[in-house]
Formats: C-alpha cells, sequence, structure tokens
C-alpha cells in the first residue's frame, strides 16, 4: 500500500469549494536559504522548539550571520525568554551541501557558542539591532518586553550562564525538505553520541502553494530529534602499563522522552517547594501548597513555574496566545499582584482601556484585603514590596475569592474575542 503525507486542504465554506494546496517542488525558484533565515527573523514562532523544551518560553533573535571562531558563521541565532541559546542553521532541499558537513558545522557552532556567556549574547544582539532598531533596547529589556513577565535580572542571566556552561543549547537544521539520508545521520548520531548534553533536531518547513501567486502556506514539523542525555564524569586512574588492559564504553538506557524534559525543567515545583520550605517552614508550606492547588483546580488555571517565582495564569481558550497572570508565588515566601497583567490582556485581544480598567479593579480589592498589594501592581523591580505568605495565611479564603472574581471577568473577555 502506498502512504501519502497528509497535505493541507482550503475550504471556501461559503461556496462549498475545497482545493487541495500543492506542495513546492523539491527544486524550486521560489526562494533561497537568505529569504529563509530572514522569515526566521521576523517569525521566530515557526521554529517548533516548544516541542523540545516545554519551559522554553519565546525565542527572539539576537544575531544573524554570527560569526562562531573557527567554526564559521551561524545563520540564525536567538535566546529564549526561558534562558536556553538556540542555534539554527538553514538548508534548502534543492542545495545538496554535504549532508556530513552541515551536521559537523552545526556541532562545531554548538562547542563554539557553549564556550561563551551573557556578555557575548548581548554583544551579538547590539550588533543585530543596531541597523535594525533605532531606539534598541538591552537584550534583558527585550526579554522582559517578549516574555511579558517579571524578571528577575541577575537570575536570568545566571540561568543562560548555566545553560552555556552545561552545553545546554537547542541546534536546528531548518529546511523546506529533510533529506532522509540527513534523518539517517542523525538518528546514527543519537546512539552513538552518549556525550551530548545538548539537543539537536531537523525541522521541515512544508512550503504550500496557496491561491495567489505569491502566497506561501508554510508548515513547521520536528523531523527528527536527538534527545539530551544526562551525564556524569568518572575518573579512571590506572597504573602504569595497564593502560592497555583498560576498555571503557559508553552504555546509553533509552529514558521516555517525557522524564527527560521534566528532569531539564530548570525551576520544578519541587524546586518551588524547598523553597518555601526553607523560608516559610514546613507547616505553612503545605498550606500554601495546598492554597495553590485549589486555586488551580477550582478555577482552571494553569501554573507556570520561571526561576524565581510560580506564575497562576487565565489559558488562552484558544491556546493560541500566552495566558493571564493573575498571581505570583515567590520561592521566597512573597506573593505579588504582576504589573504586566495590562499587557498580557492587551495581547490576548482585550482593549487597552477595558484591560486597564480590570487590572486597577483587581488590584484595588487586593489592595482592601492587604495593603502591600500595591494598587498600580508590582514589577520586580519593586521585589522589596511584595506580601510575605505569612501575612496572608488567615486571609487565604478572601484572597481566593478575590482571584476567582478577576478569573470570571478575564475568561468572559477572552471568550468574547473568539465570539
Amino acid at each position: 500500500m502506498n502512504r501519502h503525507r497528509s497535505a493541507p486542504l482550503l475550504v471556501d465554506r461559503e461556496n462549498k469549494v475545497t482545493t487541495p494546496l500543492k506542495r513546492l517542488a523539491k527544486v524550486h525558484a521560489e526562494f533561497d536559504e537568505r529569504y529563509l533565515q530572514e522569515l526566521l527573523v521576523d517569525h521566530p514562532e515557526l521554529l517548533p522548539v516548544q516541542d523540545l523544551r516545554q519551559d522554553i518560553g519565546d525565542l527572539i533573535c539576537i544575531g544573524r550571520e554570527v560569526a562562531a571562531g573557527d567554526s564559521g558563521i551561524i545563520d540564525n541565532l536567538y535566546l529564549s525568554t526561558g534562558g536556553y541559546p538556540v542555534i539554527v542553521e538553514t538548508k534548502l532541499w534543492r542545495n545538496p551541501q554535504a549532508r556530513r558537513e552541515v551536521l559537523s558545522q552545526v556541532l562545531d557552532y554548538t562547542k563554539e557558542v557553549a564556550r561563551k556567556d551573557f556578555d557575548w549574547l548581548e554583544e551579538q544582539w547590539r550588533n543585530f539591532s543596531k541597523g535594525r532598531q533605532p531606539d534598541s533596547n538591552s537584550l534583558l529589556d527585550i526579554v522582559s518586553e517578549v516574555a511579558a513577565e517579571e524578571l528577575d535580572e541577575h537570575q536570568f542571566i545566571d540561568r543562560v550562564n548555566r545553560a552555556l556552561d552545561r552545553g545546554d543549547i537547542i541546534s536546528l537544521i531548518v529546511g523546506d525538505g529533510i533529506e532522509s539520508r540527513l534523518q539517517a545521520l542523525v538518528s546514527h548520531l543519537c546512539k552513538d553520541s552518549a556525550h551530548l548534553r545538548y539537543s539537536l533536531a531537523l525541522v521541515e518547513l512544508a512550503c504550500y502553494q496557496m491561491k495567489g501567486d505569491h502566497d506561501l502556506l508554510v508548515m513547521p514539523r520536528i523531523v527528527r530529534e536527538v534527545e539530551p542525555i544526562q551525564r556524569a564524569y568518572v575518573k579512571i586512574d590506572v597504573a602504569e602499563g595497564l593502560e592497555k588492559h583498560i576498555s571503557v564504553q559508553p552504555i546509553v538506557e533509552d529514558k521516555p522522552s517525557e522524564q527527560i524534559k521534566k528532569r531539564r525543567t530548570t525551576l520544578t515545583e519541587e524546586d518551588f517547594l524547598n523553597g518555601l520550605d526553607e523560608h516559610l517552614g514546613q507547616a505553612l508550606r503545605k498550606k500554601v501548597e495546598a492554597f495553590y492547588n485549589d486555586l488551580i483546580e477550582r478555577y482552571d488555571l494553569e501554573p507556570e513555574f520561571k526561576t524565581a517565582a510560580m506564575m497562576l495564569k487565565v489559558p488562552d481558550p484558544l491556546g493560541e496566545k500566552p495566558g493571564v497572570s493573575v498571581m505570583a508565588f515567590e520561592r521566597g515566601g512573597r506573593v505579588y499582584n504582576t504589573g504586566h497583567i495590562v499587557n498580557q490582556l492587551t495581547r490576548a485581544g482585550v482593549s487597552k482601556g477595558r484591560s486597564k480598567e480590570i487590572a486597577s479593579r483587581y488590584w484595588s480589592r487586593l489592595n482592601q484585603l492587604d495593603q502591600g498589594f500595591l494598587t498600580d501592581g508590582i514589577s520586580h523591580t519593586r521585589s522589596n514590596q511584595f506580601v510575605p505568605m505569612s501575612k496572608l495565611a488567615e486571609k487565604f479564603d478572601q484572597l481566593e475569592s478575590t482571584i476567582g472574581e478577576v478569573v470570571q471577568i478575564i475568561r468572559d473577555e477572552l471568550s468574547n474575542r473568539i465570539e
């Protein structure tokens, strides 16, 4: 039986006409690799990195044609709001560059970037943004803006530097079609490279011709990935003369991908609770844990664990946009009403005026509960004004009711956007 890959279908619901979209030929003249690189600069969301790391966040392109020492030139370099460097090498199907060469290049780039630090990434961003954004912000500013979340600068820089020190880098070979022989090479690498710590993936951007002569539908998917393997180093001292009698071979055990992804998350719930234990003691920690779990279950919220805090979010009903944060629980034993709620509501499609109205009413209600909650929201730059959980322990019922009210208002607004 012949197997055909599913293809997109354009549906005209009014005239009840369906049109199968035709994929570009393997050899075409629609665009070149430079076009593909610029497309990924403007639309990093085309890179399906969330399938590799659940905690990666959003991507920010910080460099094009970045010099990587003697290794060559990196096509596109990114930094994620989760603190992960991402390397992209583009390769069109029609350009039969030696498969081992492109794979070797990416591995060399990864090793070279792993020797760098945050200051080097900042330098690449300055060079890249100079000609594109006349009033460009610092790299930390742009990360905070894209993430629309509180950003502890010192912790974020430390997080990036730790990722670089560990070689915890995502490397992608991206093309309009991925050859089977390149897939085979990566598959072989996956079995024979127990020393790898980074993630390597082949990403296909399947391009389909739309009705217009110049319109394309681009569908990204991961064709093959090398799952990261945790490793440890063992030093073996051998007496002189016995070296030839010692044989050391790595043994790689298959691990379920979900277990690996969970273990690699920078800040897990366990880390968060350990922080609460340290600052609040076990008894109060258990009360806080029960409180936020009840909020999650009762109001169908999503917890998102960050470097320093756990954010409770109202999820986007379409699953297309980031959620809206209604409360932040800091692992240091404090809470705060994040000031980013206005931008998050606006990004979700709520008008700016309505977003400010919702936030202002919510913040006022919280301030009535405890004056430590500021009526204009709080950012990480005002961390000295976070509210200790110990002060709120006897008011959790009232706090839950207040959060529940704003959650319903936000959910109604997001539902109206769909309608």
